[in-house]
This record gives structure tokens, C-alpha cells and sequence, in this order.
């Protein structure tokens, strides 16, 4: 049963019907031909799995991020290029600060591409840095808003795994960090290695203060959301909230960078990138209830442990599995469906839950840079005009930058569970 209810999902996704409506299907068909009496139960546990408080966060989180795009963007640009820019290899450098940070107020590790990249990576191209490089370094650090907090990913999977969104935000914090401090080294690395090193003029402590003063609001959102939730003023789920009423008011009244005209559009825009990933974790659910009534995730627990000498062994699976899932597999879809699966092997090995939904989130981040799905690489190679293939060999070395600061993740716990 449990080759056939895997086999019918994984038919649909390679027949090109949409993720949400494979997960449908396959527990549909599965009830149907398992002889289940009433499959009908397929809609009512989609209504139940999206009727859930913290689930709120996620269309105001979308909204937020499609609102700071207006008026943030070249302002953090600005604040990383007079930080790096005059230093050998600062224009590179530059990009990855900038889309580290914006990843996180927008939470799209495509969206952060297209603002960053669209502004940085031209930039970078008259300066004679390799264009393969400029879309490798931008694709990679633009996915680290999975990591750093607020992250969607993280709502979704605070609420599939049962465990505090909260925590999971705080833990983020510094494995992002590390990742993308990682990535600043490998940048000034391989810029001086290559050649890559045209430099800005070091701004004056006058235009530094006054770009510093320029950039201090878009930055104070993630300062507002977790000092709100750590004060206890809001919960994660509020503070979504507290978040499009900031991003609005910097995007309108502050910056005026959003006309009237412009708002139908992002609220659209949001309402539709809501309804998708709403739409998976509902047909989640009853995927869920599938697998918990088949008891397939103790199956595969049993079963790897089996094989695995130690536990140990068993993280090292799931971290690889981790990787090679997100090579192919969009992020929210890996999350709402192995996640019961996941969850299972880390209590059985004693895992901090928390900590795992770190290693998770940067595993994913991983994938979002790694072809041949690579989301974001295909955004900052289209800007750039290249070829995916023409990104190479660089595109693989960020993602081994960023493999080792998940190794760093996995090794030291306390980087996550400091908070806790």
C-alpha cells in the first residue's frame, strides 16, 4: 500500500498536474481503491487543515513582503553598497547583504531575485564581474528568507510539525547569518581570485549618516516583529498583521513609492500567491490523515532505522534526503508532505524539534539555488541573459558555501536552540 500511495502521487507530479491538485488526487484515488467507504472525507479535512489561526500569518506575510518591494529595495542597496562597496570584491559583496536582508521582509526567495538582481546585477556586469557569478551569488542569498526570519516556510511548518513559530523565527536567526556571512567571504574570495574587484568610492561619514538614516525603517521591520512576539506584546500570527500595516504606511505615506493605482495590483498579486499556497496546505491534510491512518510514517521510521547503524547515520539521511528533495520539489510542497515523515525520525532519534526546522529551512534554502529546479537561479539568470549552464561552475560553489554553513548548523545545535 504504501509503493501505491506514494506511485499515485508521484505519477501525477510527473505528468505535470500541479502539486496541490496531485496531493488531492493521490489521497483520493488511494481511499477509493483502498475500499474506503466515504473518500468524500478528502474535502472536509481540506476545509479543517486551512481553519487554523496561525495559518492567518501567511496571505499577511505575502502581503507585507509585496509592499515593502516599493521604496525598500534601492534603499537597502544603497545601505550595502556604502557598507562593502569600496572594499576589493564590494560590489558582489553588496548583493548578497542586500538580498540577505530583503529576503527576509519579503519572504520569496524569487521575488528577492527579481528586486535585487534587476538593480545590482547590470551593475555588476559593467564592473567586469562574470555574469554567471553575479546570478549565482544573488540566487543563492536570496533564499535565505527561508532562514531568517519572518519566514512563510516556517509558518508552515510551525504549524505541520506542532511546535512554536516563535522559536522557529529567533532560531533562524543565526544560522542565516552564518550562511550569509559565509557567502561575503567566498564573494571577496573570488572576486580577488578572478579578478572581480572594481571598487566604489568610499562614501563620506556625511553620506554614510545620511544613507544610514535613509534605511533605518525597512529595517526596523524584522526589529518590530520579533521584538513584539519576544515583549509578548503579539503573537507570530498578529504580528503578520502589525507587519502590512508598517509596510503600508513606509510604501504610501513615508515614501510615497506606491500610488493608489498601484494597490489593486499587489493586493491581487497577493491574493493569488495566498490562494496557491493556501490551496497545498489544504490538500495536505488529508494527505496527512492518509498516511497517519496507514501508518506510513512509522513504516518508513522502522524501516530506516533498520538500515541505519546509529542515529547519526540517520541524520546524515535526512539531511542528504533534505538536499536531493529540494533539487526538484518546490519548498511549501516538501514541507506539508514529508514533514509527519520527518517529524517521526526526530523524536525517534531525539532531535530538538526546533533545531531540526532550522536544518530544514536552510536544506530548502539550498535547493532553491541548486539546478535543475532552481527557482531563483532562473530568475537572476534571466535578468542577466545567460543560460542556467552558463552559471556554472559558480552556482555550485555557492551552493557547497552554503552546504558547509548546513553542516555548521547541524554540528553546533546551540546556534538554533539558543532562544529556547
Amino acid at each position: 500500500m504504501l509503493i501505491l500511495f506514494f506511485g499515485i502521487l508521484l505519477t501525477a507530479i510527473l505528468v505535470g498536474v500541479p502539486i496541490g491538485f496531485s496531493i488531492v488526487i493521490s489521497a483520493m484515488l488511494f481511499l477509493i481503491l483502498d475500499g474506503f467507504p466515504a473518500p468524500g472525507i478528502v474535502i472536509q479535512r481540506m476545509v479543517s487543515g486551512v481553519d487554523s489561526f496561525p495559518l492567518l500569518a501567511l496571505p499577511m506575510f505575502i502581503l507585507a513582503g509585496n509592499l515593502m518591494a516599493y521604496g525598500t529595495t534601492d534603499r537597502l542597496m544603497r545601505l550595502a553598497n556604502a557598507l562593502l562597496g569600496h572594499v576589493r570584491g564590494g560590489l558582489a559583496m553588496s548583493a548578497v547583504a542586500a538580498a540577505t536582508f530583503f529576503s527576509s521582509i519579503s519572504g520569496s526567495g524569487a521575488a528577492t531575485c527579481a528586486a535585487v538582481g534587476s538593480i545590482v546585477q547590470p551593475e555588476m556586469a559593467k564592473k567586469g564581474y562574470s555574469k554567471g557569478f553575479a546570478a549565482s551569488v544573488v540566487a543563492g542569498a536570496g533564499s535565505l528568507g527561508i532562514v531568517i526570519p519572518p519566514s512563510l516556510p516556517m509558518v508552515i511548518f510551525g504549524v505541520s510539525a506542532s511546535v512554536s513559530i516563535g522559536d522557529l523565527f529567533l532560531a533562524g536567526i543565526l544560522p542565516g547569518l552564518v550562511t550569509a556571512l559565509l557567502l561575503l567571504i567566498y564573494c571577496s574570495f573570488m572576486s580577488r581570485r578572478r579578478g572581480f574587484a572594481s571598487t566604489e568610492p568610499r562614501p563620506t561619514s556625511g553620506e554614510l549618516v545620511g544613507i544610514i538614516r535613509d534605511s533605518i525603517l525597512p529595517m526596523l521591520m524584522p526589529v518590530i516583529i520579533l521584538g513584539g512576539i519576544l515583549l509578548g506584546v503579539f503573537t507570530p500570527t498578529e504580528s503578520a498583521v502589525v507587519a502590512v500595516a508598517y509596510a503600508f504606511i513606509l510604501s504610501t505615506v513615508v515614501y510615497r513609492a506606491l500610488k493608489p493605482r498601484d494597490l489593486f495590483g499587489v493586493l491581487l498579486s497577493s491574493a493569488k500567491g495566498s490562494a496557491v499556497v493556501l490551496f497545498v496546505i489544504a490538500a495536505s491534510s488529508p494527505f496527512s490523515w492518509v498516511m497517519a491512518m496507514e501508518r506510513i510514517p512509522q513504516a518508513l521510521s522502522n524501516m530506516i532505522l533498520a538500515i541505519a547503524p546509529n542515529h547519526f547515520v540517520v541524520l546524515l539521511f535526512l539531511v542528504a534526503f533534505i538536499l536531493f528533495l529540494g533539487t526538484f520539489m518546490e519548498t511549501i510542497a516538501i514541507i506539508v508532505i514529508m514533514t509527519p515523515i520527518f517529524m517521526t525520525l526526530v523524536n525517534t532519534i531525539g532531535m530538538d524539534p526546533i533545531h531540526f526546522g532550522v536544518v530544514l529551512m536552510l536544506g530548502l534554502a539550498i535547493g532553491g539555488a541548486t539546478p535543475p529546479l532552481s527557482v531563483n537561479l532562473f530568475v537572476t539568470a534571466r535578468i542577466a541573459g545567460i543560460t542556467i549552464e552558463q552559471s556554472f561552475p559558480y552556482i555550485l560553489q555557492v551552493v557547497l558555501v552554503m552546504i558547509l554553513a548546513l553542516a555548521i548548523t547541524v554540528a553546533l545545535p546551540f546556534l538554533s536552540t539558543w532562544p529556547l
